[in-house]
């Protein structure tokens, strides 16, 4: 139930007509109290003046159809009008033709206490008041506080959902300058991008995207702290350093590739043909292209490993890299059929390869 919608069914209740009470409860009407056969006639009587004579205002009751009530006996009440102010009761036993008449709630009490007011409009509409003022800061902020939460707990898990893609895609962007300085500015595009395509579309459809004002800067550091931490993948991932020079890291993707499970080396330098790393598991055969950048590999790796499948005889071509692909080179790896990966996507990728291999 929505915050705004409860305290106004909580004075709806409070302010719903009362039922007339069961027949057996008995009340009591004050000794002198005004009763009329009818309720517009009780209003009258209470507009004549008080320095009316009393023989005059005993012939004004009289017209008005309406008597002093003496005290004596008891009453059922038959309903309230008039916001509570105006009690219909009929005489227990039936007395005086069992005429029901009209008197002043205030002057109508239980049988066997003291006459005491009846709960009035007023009186009901002043404690429904008081509870809707109790309860509103409570359901208000309340319901902000459970709606906000669950769209906290959405982002957590959509962000864990997506820890394994987040983690790749910061080791490929966030690069240093030459004085070691990190340079995040493509990190934080692709942050935006992965608010914008996948948290804000899963929270509309929660009904929750008015919330994301509040939400965006905690939820940035979790994607940060989550892509931050380290790859899936064997301990050889711990021996990667930016600062390797280029054969050395052809060694370290084809020691990634050997603890999988594949007999995989490195070709030597010069007259590979495009291939650095060859590595076989069973009937499979796969060329890897290593490209230690700071900058996003281009179109000359694809057609190198592409050419390099052809000449080795390979199933599968890849281009390994530290860093990310220029749009180009993923356009011209789709039409050769080549994988483009970063080198903490081999180990996932090279037990896809060998279970797709076992099956087929």
């Amino acid at each position: 139930m929505r915050a705004g919608i409860a305290p106004w069914l909580g004075l709806w209740l409070l302010l719903a007509p009362v039922p007339a009470l069961a027949a057996p409860t008995a009340y009591q009407v004050a000794p002198g109290t005004i009763g009329c056969m009818q309720a517009a006639s009780l209003r009258r009587v209470a507009e004549l003046p008080l320095s009316m004579p009393a023989t005059a205002y005993g012939q004004a009751l009289a017209q008005l159809h309406c008597q002093r009530a003496d005290g004596a006996g008891t009453w059922q009440l038959l309903g309230m009008r008039d916001d509570g102010a105006v009690a219909r009761l009929r005489p227990l036993p039936a007395r005086r033709g069992g005429t029901p008449l009209y008197f002043a709630a205030s002057a109508v009490g239980v049988a066997g206490a003291a006459p005491a007011a009846l709960p009035s409009g007023v009186w009901r509409l002043v404690l429904a008041a008081g509870v809707a003022m109790v309860l509103w800061p409570v359901l208000r902020y309340g319901g902000r506080w459970w709606r906000r939460r669950r769209a906290w707990r959405l982002c957590g898990q959509l962000v864990r959902r997506h820890a394994e893609a987040l983690r790749i895609r910061r080791r490929q962007l966030v690069q240093f300058n030459s004085y070691g300085v990190e340079r995040t500015t493509k990190w934080e595009r692709e942050q935006a991008e992965f608010v914008k395509t996948i948290i804000q579309p899963a929270l509309r459809g929660r009904k929750l995207a008015g919330l994301w004002p509040a939400l965006a800067r905690p939820v940035l550091a979790l994607i940060d702290q989550v892509a931050r931490q380290a790859p899936s993948g064997s301990d050889v991932a711990d021996d990667f350093s930016p600062d390797m020079d280029p054969i050395a890291y052809e060694r370290y993707c084809a020691a990634r590739l050997r603890a999988c499970g594949w007999n995989a080396r490195a070709t030597p330098p010069g007259g590979d043909q495009g291939a650095d790393v060859i590595a076989v598991h069973g009937p499979v055969r796969l060329v890897v292209q290593c490209k230690l950048y700071r900058n996003a590999v281009g179109n000359e790796a694809v057609q190198q490993i592409a050419a390099a499948r052809l000449h080795y005889h390979a199933d599968v071509a890849a281009v390994v890299s530290n860093a990310d692909y220029t749009i180009p080179a993923r356009q011209l790896a789709r039409s050769n059929n080549v994988f483009l990966l970063h080198h903490d996507e081999l180990p996932a990728f090279a037990a896809r390869l060998a279970r797709a291999r076992k099956k087929a």
